[in-house]
């Protein structure tokens, strides 16, 4: 339940660092993270505190850090539940940028084929008989 695409891409990014001895703040200061959704709270907090930093500058053009599709109503940390992205907080890294809406009706036709689907890693589910004492 917690290894959501954006904690997937944290973890690729220190194994390729580790494997090419390279250090992962400078990896991830030039880094631009895409996803279908925007990054739940616990998500839009780890990459925060991995120090992807704000906004990369080339020829005075502001890149975004978090590219994303549509919009998650529930959980959203980049704005739509809570700005852990963009608010003031001590000791949690910088700020990030994000881009919202990136090929929104794409992403949202993704996620409803997702849903569709059974899951084979999910747990079985336990239904309960009803007790027939009388």
């Amino acid at each position: 339940a917690t290894r959501h695409a954006e904690m997937v891409a944290i973890d690729q990014v220190l194994d390729w660092c580790k494997q090419h001895n390279r250090d992962y703040t400078e990896v991830f200061a030039h880094s631009v993270l895409y996803v279908t959704v925007e990054p739940c709270i616990m998500c839009a907090a780890a990459v925060r505190l991995m120090s992807i930093l704000s906004c990369l500058f080339m020829l005075e053009t502001i890149c975004q850090n978090v590219v994303y599709g549509c919009r998650n109503e529930r959980f959203g940390g980049c704005g739509s539940v809570l700005s852990i992205s963009s608010d003031d907080m001590v000791d949690t890294g910088e700020p990030f940028e994000c881009i919202s809406g990136y090929r929104a009706k794409e992403a949202v036709e993704m996620l409803k084929a997702f849903y569709r689907q059974e899951n084979p890693n999910a747990p079985k589910s336990k239904v309960r008989k009803k007790d027939h004492r009388n």
